[in-house]
């Protein structure tokens, strides 16, 4: 698990970091950042948080609580991954390959998702939030 919490790390400073090349560095939310981190690990969580429109994406604030119901849901498919994973542990090298390929494929979606996401318009809804909806 914290190779996983590092590979976030990194994965977050990258999703800044192509946020700040399509010039939406001052727009960046917390739901932004969930989305490109999750969204192709549990897309079926994320939809009510943003959504495409066209070539524009909506983006609906969340509250505490649903930011937490989300966290709880994604951390069960993690734990469901890292079960897998701490099989391959035991044989380090197969463990290290494993970890590696999914640092790989992950990161790879994540800047997938970052860079559909901001190199189109980005709406982030006022008071309606996606618990609500």
């Amino acid at each position: 698990m914290p190779d996983i919490v590092g590979v976030w790390r990194v994965q977050a400073q990258m999703v800044s970091d192509i946020a700040a090349t399509y010039g939406k560095t001052a727009t960046l939310t917390k739901e932004h950042m969930v989305y490109c981190l999750f969204k192709h690990t549990a897309s079926q969580l994320l939809r009510d948080v943003v959504m495409r429109s066209g070539e524009r994406f909506l983006v609906r604030p969340v509250s505490l609580r649903m930011m937490q119901s989300l966290a709880a849901k994604i951390s069960i498919k993690v734990g469901q991954r890292a079960i897998g994973k701490t099989v391959a542990r035991y044989a380090p090298v197969i463990g290290a390959i494993g970890v590696g390929g999914y640092a790989y494929y992950d990161t790879k979606g994540v800047a997938k998702t970052a860079i559909e996401l901001f190199s189109k318009a980005v709406i982030v809804l006022e008071g309606e939030s996606a618990d609500q909806a």
